[in-house]
């Protein structure tokens, strides 16, 4: 890959961002949570809709589907169940070991804190950011 451009990227809570990462450069993006690190990306890869432009070697490739921009890419996703809450996918294992409700609710909410991520214990992943999805998943690791 030579030159990425985007221009006037706007995406959930990417506004406008103009960025051009050139030829052999090494580029990190740092943010909070939510911050649209994973939207930048997802919108490079042309995983979803957006408005603007990017271009690969100042060619657009807005038309260009995602199998035709020979980008590889790692998903953040993390086998979390779609259909279940936080919660729910952090109390998954313990539930397939037939545990107590008590203990399930126990565990879940400890490993909720230790995670710092008891504020989304009712949303579904899909309404998660990246690293949220990755604080879910270790937490659910947790649990073994």
């Amino acid at each position: 890959m030579s030159s990425i451009k985007l221009e006037n990227i706007s995406k959930y809570v990417c506004k406008n961002v103009n960025l051009k990462i050139f030829d052999k450069e090494l580029l990190v993006l740092l943010g909070p949570n939510g911050a649209g690190k994973s939207t930048l990306l997802n919108v490079i890869a042309g995983l979803i809709d957006y408005e603007g432009s990017v271009f690969f070697d100042n060619k657009p490739v807005d038309k260009l589907p995602a199998n035709k921009r020979r980008i590889g890419y790692l998903f953040q996703e993390l086998n979390l169940f779609p259909h279940f809450d936080v919660a729910a996918n952090i109390a998954y294992g313990l539930r397939v070991q037939k545990q107590s409700q008590d203990e399930i609710r126990a565990r879940v909410e400890e490993l909720l804190q230790i995670m710092k991520i008891k504020h989304l214990s009712s949303r579904y992943p899909k309404e998660l950011s990246g690293g949220e999805k990755q604080r879910v998943a270790l937490a659910r690791a947790g649990i073994g």
